[in-house]
């Protein structure tokens, strides 16, 4: 099954964005973009599972997570609350700008990765050689053919387990990103990561406002907005909160006391606005600000992801290159000694 990039998926939820922007059915907005030549087979495939639940009489939160398995759980709920909430073109430009934002962060950690990767590639067969020579060699000669193919041989070896090492990892941690959308124990230890962690919190959060604006947009209860909104937020902490805290809102308490009741899934800045702004009445408009403001968070952080990502991984490198060399170093010292002793 072919996936899509994070750059074509940006792509795709802003030529959607545009026609519910411009009040065009979804039908005939798919109808239109199949049309387009150079889809891809994914693209495709989005654009008629999309076309044909509605055609069935689906939501189109609910047709588009059936379109594909490109399309995760998380897109599916971001739209299907925009869609609830009558703000379909909000829900579509906020994935398209949050792909934005993934692909240039993946872009900018590769490119510094470049160099860390080559000096990998080069000090682990370098040095596996030297130990594997020094360790065969001998004055007449005898053993270092087999020497030289033995250190080609570990020196796959190693590579291999490398890049196995570094494949478990990638899995390890996308098995985490997914679970921490629904469970708060793991969204805490995601967001406990530094770097991970902040960028973590700052998307999520984005989403949160912003969709909690649209169901207030919308007239919804504050309850079903909370809901909603802790639903679309990708956070396992926030859902959790969001949950619990419905409960208390339906029960005839304040938005501020269900927020004050979760301290580790809402900040306390956050909290104490929207308690401000509930009491005078300008709560959609709060709603707002800190969309905006969690928006450009996000972005900061992000970036900062994308720079200090490489760097780390750098001084990794250089730390399994120094181990290397000083391992090199004391197979030649032993062959001198050897040498010296009259072992050989």
């Amino acid at each position: 099954m072919a996936k899509l990039s994070a750059l074509a998926k940006s792509r795709l939820y802003a030529n959607l964005e545009k026609y519910a922007r411009s009040g065009m059915g979804m039908e005939k907005a798919c109808e239109s973009l199949l049309q387009q030549p150079r889809l891809s087979s994914s693209e495709r495939r989005i654009y008629r599972g999309l076309l044909s639940g509605l055609k069935s009489g689906k939501s189109i939160g609910a047709s588009l997570g059936a379109s594909s398995n490109v399309v995760s759980p998380l897109e599916e709920e971001v739209v299907t609350a925009s869609e609830a909430g009558g703000r379909l073109d909000k829900g579509f430009g906020h994935l398209a700008e949050y792909f934005r934002r993934i692909d240039r962060t993946r872009r900018k950690i590769f490119k510094g990765l470049a160099y860390p990767i080559f000096l990998i590639h080069l000090a682990v067969p370098v040095s596996t050689l030297m130990v594997a020579v020094s360790a065969s060699f001998s004055l007449d000669g005898e053993g270092t053919g087999a020497g030289y193919r033995e250190a080609f041989l570990n020196s796959g070896k190693n590579m291999l387990l490398v890049y196995l090492l570094v494949l478990l990892a990638l899995l390890f941690f996308a098995l985490l990103h997914r679970l921490g959308r629904t469970s708060a124990f793991i969204d805490s230890l995601l967001c406990g990561i530094p770097l991970l962690g902040k960028a973590r919190r700052a998307v999520a959060m984005e989403r949160f406002s912003q969709v909690f604006e649209i169901f207030q947009l919308a007239g919804r209860t504050m309850s079903d907005s909370l809901d909603g909104a802790g639903r679309a937020s990708g956070s396992g902490r926030i859902r959790k909160a969001s949950r619990s805290g419905a409960r208390i809102v339906a029960g005839g308490d304040l938005l501020a006391t269900a927020l004050y009741a979760s301290p580790g899934a809402f900040p306390h800045e956050f909290a104490r606005g929207v308690a401000a702004a509930e009491e005078a009445g300008q709560l959609d408009r709060e709603m707002a600000e800190w969309g905006r403001y969690y928006s450009e968070s996000a972005a900061e952080a992000m970036d900062q992801l994308g720079e200090w990502t490489p760097k780390l991984f750098y001084w990794a490198i250089l730390l399994l290159v120094a181990w290397l060399i000083i391992r090199g170093a004391l197979a030649y010292r032993d062959m001198l000694m050897k040498l010296i002793d009259g072992t050989f």
